[in-house]
């Protein structure tokens, strides 16, 4: 059986739109032996992957307290019977 081949453009695509494919598929496959050969592409699933663990470690923002007092009146008004809604 021949192995697919593929083009450093469909590695980009696959892996920022295929994260969660078995990674046994054909396409996987394919995509792991044109890593082994192409250092560009290797080095985007580095930043890639680098990228996903800063954001993943990066803490929730969280709204000060003045901006929080400033929700809860919105949403208090967004609910209230005299809002119409």
């Amino acid at each position: 059986m021949k192995e697919q081949t593929v083009t450093c453009e469909e590695v980009h695509e696959h892996i920022c739109d295929n994260l969660d494919e078995d990674i046994n598929s054909p396409n996987c496959r394919a995509i792991k032996l044109h890593l082994n050969e192409c250092p560009e592409c290797t080095s985007y699933l580095k930043s890639l992957k680098t990228t996903i663990d800063l954001y993943r470690e990066y803490p929730s923002p969280r709204p000060s307290g003045s901006a929080k007092l400033s929700i809860d009146e919105i949403i208090r008004k967004g609910q209230s019977p005299e809002s119409g809604k």
